[in-house]
């Protein structure tokens, strides 16, 4: 991701993100859970690393706006867009980046639906045909508390 520090805390105490914490023991690790999403779809639309990557980051993204509440997500989903879909995008484009997102929330849904952290940051790094993925990540704030605008 290109954000500084700075403005990816800015913009996460917006949404109501507190901190980075370390894996848990036995807990299945962030990057392991992305990639296990972004395997399908790299089996089938990756032909190249740079290809894998992107994949990888609509991933990233669809599993973060999943998270996000629903109340917030329509501007959440157009960073988005602007971030994925050049500015002279077709509509098929953007039609495809949200069903991308949409597609691996669903899976998040199904698959982890206890596992809730939000993606902080990533770094994805190639070595040839082998992708290595570190993730950063936070608890998600208690939705019920945040609804309410409860404060601690």
């Amino acid at each position: 991701m290109a954000i500084n520090d700075a403005e990816r805390w800015e913009r996460l105490a917006a949404l109501g993100f507190k901190r980075e914490i370390p894996t848990p023991e036995g807990q299945a690790r962030m990057s392991a859970v992305i990639l296990q999403l972004a395997e399908p779809l790299i089996k089938q639309h990756a032909k190249t690393v740079e290809r894998a990557k992107a994949i990888i980051s609509l991933v990233v993204a669809g599993w973060n706006k999943s998270l996000i509440l629903p109340d917030k997500r329509p501007l959440v989903e157009k960073e988005l867009i602007d971030r994925f879909v050049p500015k002279d995008g077709s509509a098929a484009t953007v039609g495809t980046v949200i069903h991308v997102m949409d597609l691996i929330g669903d899976r998040r849904a199904k698959e982890f639906p206890d596992f809730n952290k939000v993606i902080v940051d990533y770094k994805i790094e190639a070595s040839g045909d082998t992708l290595t993925l570190n993730i950063s990540s936070a608890p998600i704030p208690d939705l019920e508390r945040a609804e309410n605008g409860a404060k601690e």
